[in-house]
């Protein structure tokens, strides 16, 4: 099957039907009426508005934004909903700023407080640039029509292989962020490849090279593979919170896909065990399986707080010389997660220590370390006996800290 026929095949599985649309713009425009009467001006946001809606696994989410003139008034929102007759069942989720969940029969609406602003520089919480979004990609939209079912392709694909979603577990795509990215490259397949030439995007060209990028954008928003200037806001870095883990693999995916065309490469990725058990025989290392739990706030809160517990027991393994071969995480929701490494284990390491001549840190250094010092190329060294378990059991002392325990299977 060629490439435009794998195309036009996957957008007939993504795309819901005329029915379905019609029900959750229904769902959605008789919630807004019911905050209208309240009070509360609001309106449909995210993919629903847009247009550019995928199917999914579970329930549809449809965004739905209450408006407000001030911060302080976004506050009331919570004694407003539990007073009006609602379709299903709520829901208080925590964030930088709460917003509110209503479970319906096959639909759940997002409710989501903003604060009205006509400058995004001015705006206290990103969340309040949201209706400036809707607005931009829905106009470039109604250009291009057709662009549409190009952003669809890319969302799904991001979904089928891990990178969809800016939730800190995930650190992929943003849904918005694709959208400005299929726009402008002009499609799907454009996306993917010009994606792997340009590491500083400004789509409406706001500055005149990358170098006054750098300088302009706030420094904790470089950190990332991919620099995407916000069209409705010059000073935002969208792709911000893209992991370069994450990054990578995509590229790899876009490049496997760009060479072998293949519906295969839409369907949902699962991690695959058996692979990384087989590479660990190969390399005579050693296949490692942990069960993640935490007590927060299921969603970004739970498996952020998981994800950073795996990466740290592997920043650990590192630094005690151990070799990491494959890591994955796979976190299905709620409250638990499962960790899957592949480690050779070298079970003797070497630790270097003070210069030789610093007479009170070698002394320290021997009061740690009664054993098994030795000095080698001008340096003390401690030569100590270590395994993956010793190893995972001294990070049993930060798991409060770090809000998430876990346990060797």
């Amino acid at each position: 099957m060629n490439m435009k026929k794998i195309l036009a095949e996957q957008l007939k599985i993504i795309s819901p039907s005329k029915d379905e649309i019609t029900y959750l713009s229904k769902t959605a425009k008789e919630f807004v009426a019911s905050l209208k009467k309240a009070g509360v001006a609001a309106q449909i946001g995210g993919s629903l508005a847009k247009g550019t809606l995928i199917q999914k696994e579970g329930k549809q989410d449809v965004d739905i934004f209450a408006v407000f003139n001030y911060s302080e008034d976004t506050l009331k929102l919570e004694k407003i909903l539990k007073k009006i007759k609602l379709p299903g069942k709520l829901k208080k989720v925590h964030g930088s700023r709460d917003y509110f969940q209503i479970d319906c029969d096959s639909v759940i609406l997002e409710i989501i407080p903003v604060v009205k602003n006509k400058d995004p520089e001015l705006a206290e919480n990103v969340t309040d640039v949201s209706l400036s979004h809707v607005k931009y990609i829905s106009g470039e939209i109604k250009k291009n029509p057709e662009i549409a079912n190009e952003i669809r392709l890319a969302k799904s694909f991001c979904v089928a292989n891990r990178c969809y979603g800016a939730e800190g577990y995930v650190q992929g795509f943003s849904g918005y962020s694709l959208e400005i990215l299929v726009i402008h490259f002009g499609g799907f397949i454009k996306f993917l490849k010009g994606i792997q030439k340009k590491k500083t995007i400004d789509p409406l060209k706001y500055f005149k090279n990358e170098k006054e990028i750098l300088r302009e954008i706030n420094t904790s928003k470089l950190n990332s593979p991919l620099i995407l200037i916000d069209p409705t806001y010059k000073y935002r870095n969208v792709s911000a919170g893209l992991g370069s883990e994450t990054f990578i693999k995509f590229i790899e995916t876009a490049n496997q896909f760009l060479k072998s065309p293949s519906l295969e490469l839409f369907k949902k990725r699962e991690i695959d065990t058996e692979k990384m058990k087989i590479l660990a025989t190969k390399n005579k290392a050693k296949f490692i399986e942990i069960n993640l739990t935490t007590d927060r706030q299921e969603g970004d809160i739970a498996g952020t707080k998981m994800k950073k517990l795996l990466n740290f027991f592997e920043r650990e393994l590192i630094r005690k010389q151990q070799q990491v071969l494959a890591k994955e995480f796979d976190y299905p929701g709620k409250q638990t997660a499962k960790g899957y490494l592949v480690i050779k284990e070298k079970p003797e390491i070497e630790l270097r220590g003070p210069p030789v001549g610093l007479e009170n840190a070698i002394e320290n250094f021997k009061k740690a370390n009664k054993h098994n010092v030795s000095t080698k190329k001008g340096y003390y060294w401690h030569t100590e006996k270590t395994n993956i378990n010793k190893i995972f059991n001294s990070i049993k002392k930060v798991e409060k800290e770090m809000g998430a325990s876990g346990k060797l299977v």
